[in-house]
């Protein structure tokens, strides 16, 4: 039994097999997934498949930094409006991206602020997208999220920036493939992590875990990630499996622990 925190199986890439990779990941116990919009188009998506899997598939709602400058009052109201369907379990994924530097680094802090008040106000976690971008972000959060709860999905820092993360005291951190590769510090922070504090995903279609050479990442592998989280903390995959589930039910509000 797993949940799979962020996984885009609304996206083109899915489009000729959606239903089988659904299929196949419920069947190989991934019992749910999180799928979070990147605009306005693909938050409605979400939800829709969402309505589409009740109890199986949850949607988040939001505006990926990459497309921040699409984010004005009008896509922030049919936002709030999204959020108030049952099936939409978060707000997100925004966030800081200063790596691909789409969009001006003012109108994606500007744009992360108001995600923020979003979450406030409808009373859902955040899924932040973090990359190059780790200080802008925590100074944010120290001014304007305090006493928001969500996650850093697949995080990709140190030890000393997990951290600062952690230092939220209702935020988590989630792993996704990177963590299964070598040549960064996530083992590390895997293994000082509390563990009521950690998700894994896919971040489907990207992101695809070793050992395997799959062009396109999908639910099912989250598995993987999760095999390796338990490797690097000596712990049998099965009790990862249960922690990482209860700590997704809990933020998310998907429902009962054992479904």
């Amino acid at each position: 039994m797993l949940v799979d925190s962020h996984a885009h199986v609304d996206t083109s890439r899915f489009n000729e097999d959606r239903e089988a990779v659904i299929e196949a990941a419920v069947a190989a116990g991934i019992t749910r997934m999180v799928d979070p919009g990147c605009d306005l188009p693909s938050s409605r998506a979400a939800l829709a498949l969402a309505k589409a899997h009740p109890g199986t598939i949850f949607a988040g709602v939001g505006v990926h930094p990459h497309d921040a400058s699409t984010y004005n009052d009008e896509v922030e109201a049919e936002l709030r409006l999204l959020a108030s369907e049952t099936e939409v379990v978060a707000i997100g994924e925004f966030g800081l991206d200063y790596f691909r530097m789409l969009t001006p680094r003012d109108i994606q802090r500007s744009v992360f602020c108001a995600h923020l008040k979003l979450a406030r106000e409808c009373n859902l976690p955040c899924i932040i997208h973090v990359r190059d971008a780790h200080d802008d972000v925590i100074e944010l959060l120290r001014a304007y999220g305090q006493g928001l709860r969500g996650v850093f999905h697949c995080f990709s820092g140190d030890v000393a920036q997990a951290e600062e993360c952690l230092s939220f005291e209702g935020f988590m951190l989630s792993f996704a493939g990177p963590l299964t590769k070598q040549g960064n510090a996530l083992p590390e922070v895997a293994r000082m992590v509390p563990l009521d504090r950690v998700l894994v995903e896919t971040d489907s279609p990207y992101l695809v875990p070793k050992p395997l050479r799959a062009r396109r990442n999908e639910p099912l592998f989250v598995k993987h990630t999760a095999e390796k989280l338990a490797e690097i903390r000596g712990m049998p995959f099965e009790e990862i499996a249960q922690i990482t589930t209860a700590n997704a039910v809990r933020l998310f509000s998907l429902g009962d622990t054992q479904a």
